[in-house]
């Protein structure tokens, strides 16, 4: 009962949650303090562990049956050394866009990164707590999107099938903003299931999806810095 509970949840409820919200967007709030709104956001995920938690110990689960195991398998240290060399690329791949973009499109691309839906750190106490709290979400969503979803459910639909489910379950769960956003997100998660399928190690996964907001990070201090730059020589002239 504890394991249907969970994957129901995850499945059904929490998917169609965030969709919902999405689609029914509430009346804009002030924005809360940095360190509140991590909080907020870990608070959550460390109820969903909590859970998962206390599903595994009733079933007889263990780490290693979430893909937790260290990467002893070929497979798994293949996808941990393809993790790290995709985000070496894209870092590499990233720094050249940047040298050829003119100033005008530097300008438009620190607008829009500016304009994020969720509060950046400014102090080193607000950057730790952010760098905790995107590596334990990234983590858990890893842990309990492909680890646990392809673990119970594929017994009683087949593995293609629990593909599926997980993906398009994770996929909606980012909510709708329009119909390529919704595509991108069940795409991708598409992907991160079919590569932990394939491997059955979540570490090179985990590698991936916390790496963006990592990125997101230092993108938004450069653009902070070249901000500070900016005031400082206008007020110097």
């Amino acid at each position: 009962m504890p394991d249907l509970l969970l994957t129901l949840y995850l499945l059904l409820v929490f998917p169609l949650q965030r969709l919902w919200r999405s689609l029914h967007p509430a009346p804009r709030k002030p924005p809360l303090p940095p360190l509140r709104t991590y909080w907020k956001q870990a608070r959550f995920v460390l109820v969903l562990l909590a859970a998962l938690a206390a599903v595994m110990w009733t079933g007889g689960h263990s780490a290693a049956n979430l893909g937790l195991a260290f990467p002893r398998t070929s497979a798994a240290a293949w996808g941990l050394a393809i993790a790290c060399g995709v985000l070496l690329a894209l870092h590499l791949a990233g720094k050249r866009m940047e040298r050829r973009m003119t100033p005008a499109q530097l300008a438009a691309q620190e607008a829009r990164l500016q304009q994020l839906p969720f509060v950046m750190p400014r102090t080193a106490l607000e950057t730790a707590a952010y760098l905790a709290t995107s590596v334990l979400m990234t983590a858990a969503w890893e842990i309990l999107f492909r680890g646990y979803l392809l673990l119970v459910v594929p017994p009683f639909t087949g593995l293609p099938v629990a593909l599926a489910l997980a993906a398009i379950a994770y996929g909606a769960a980012h909510g709708y903003k329009n119909p390529r956003q919704f595509a991108g997100s069940i795409a991708a998660s598409f992907a991160f299931a079919i590569g932990y399928a394939l491997t059955r190690s979540l570490w090179w996964l985990i590698v991936l999806h916390a790496a963006a907001p990592v990125t997101m990070l230092f993108t938004v201090r450069k653009i902070q810095a070249r901000a500070a730059q900016a005031a400082a020589s206008a007020s110097a002239a």
